[in-house]
């Protein structure tokens, strides 16, 4: 089996655009988590 380029573009569009839905869909929870992130990675230097 080959693996062309249109697979390898499919592939990542697909991943993209499954990132940007589940950011949207859950974007307070994932607004809250990467602040807590921010804030404990700014408070351990």
């Amino acid at each position: 089996m080959k693996v062309t380029k249109r697979d390898v573009r499919v592939f990542l569009l697909g991943t993209l655009a499954f990132f940007i839905f589940e950011s949207i869909y859950n974007w307070k929870e994932n607004k809250s988590d990467f602040l807590k992130g921010w804030n404990d990675a700014s408070n351990n230097r």
